[in-house]
């Protein structure tokens, strides 16, 4: 039959294929604390993980196969993985409001980018494990899980532990109203109920920056926000809607300027090991992630003249 490249090398395909879906469920298993909780979403990740390695594993058949219409095809459907980002992100705006202690726009747009790369980086495993395995079948195995390593390195990304200390410390009152964190002022609280809540049940911690790095994170707004939705959503917090002097704060110290900020929460859960572990355990948003601010107070005088 004219044109005819004879019988078609299935391997590449398959061993691309496996390699693709399991680096999208190893992104859904470490990313599954930024995942709805109902398992319809599950289904949805994992049938765009499918498509996803299916486009990137047969790519490289159909050019050797000459079929240059199908690879077209396959590429012009890899572009609607762009949509992913704003469906996550319109998903994740719907149930903002009702997140007693909601995310912030900064961690969303964190989430959505993620969601979107992640879809690509499996077409991208499956691409790479499929053009090896067309040289040598196992080379491509082997390749495919060096893939997967590369791939789950590159997501990973910093953790605020990894550039701030957390340490306990106490919750008083100073001036009758003015609510403290070790040295960092909090906020005003007006009601005696609040008050003696935030005395007996409330729990305190200080966030100090490794180094210029760690203090830009901090003076980031939305890092801050996303610190406080980790805390919450780990340890509880006693709070209904309509209390907002009962909301978990993470501020800076100020007048002071020295670069530490404070949180304070009502927990559910009063455990200060599971606090300090949810918060050094949040990621590190885009928006924060490259800044290298230096705060002069901080800055000591190295030279000697």
């Amino acid at each position: 039959m004219s044109g005819s490249t004879g019988p078609i090398n299935w391997d590449p395909m398959i061993v691309g294929f496996i390699a693709g879906f399991v680096s999208r469920v190893l992104a859904l298993r470490s990313g599954r604390s930024h995942q709805p909780g109902y398992p319809s979403s599950y289904v949805i990740q994992i049938a765009i993980g499918v498509i996803a390695a299916m486009i990137g594993s047969s790519v490289i058949v159909s050019l050797i196969g000459k079929q240059f219409t199908a690879a077209t095809f396959l590429t012009l459907a890899a572009t609607q993985f762009f949509n992913v980002r704003n469906n996550e992100r319109q998903t994740l705006e719907q149930e903002e409001n009702l997140i007693l202690v909601g995310r912030g726009a900064g961690f969303i747009e964190g989430i959505a980018i993620t969601y979107e790369a992640r879809n690509f980086l499996c077409m991208l495993v499956a691409l790479a494990t499929s053009l090896v395995t067309q040289w040598n079948l196992l080379f491509g195995m082997i390749g495919g899980v060096i893939f997967l390593i590369i791939g789950e390195f590159f997501m990973s990304g910093p953790k605020v532990g990894d550039l701030i200390d957390v340490e306990p410390a106490d919750v008083r009152f100073e001036k009758g109203t003015l609510l403290y964190v070790g040295p960092v002022m909090m906020m005003e609280v007006g009601l005696a109920d609040s008050r003696q809540r935030f005395l007996e049940e409330g729990l305190g911690v200080i966030l100090k920056a490794k180094n210029f790095r760690g203090e830009s994170v901090l003076w980031n707004i939305a890092q801050r926000q996303a610190i406080s939705h980790q805390a919450a959503s780990t340890v509880g917090v006693q709070k209904d809607v309509g209390y907002p002097e009962q909301t978990p704060l993470c501020r800076m110290a100020m007048p002071q300027g020295t670069g530490q900020a404070g949180l304070a929460i009502i927990p559910v859960e009063r455990d200060m090991d599971n606090l300090i572990k949810a918060i050094k355990n949040t990621p590190v948003l885009e928006s924060g992630k490259w800044s290298k601010m230096r705060n002069t107070k901080n800055r000591k005088d190295v030279s000697h003249g």
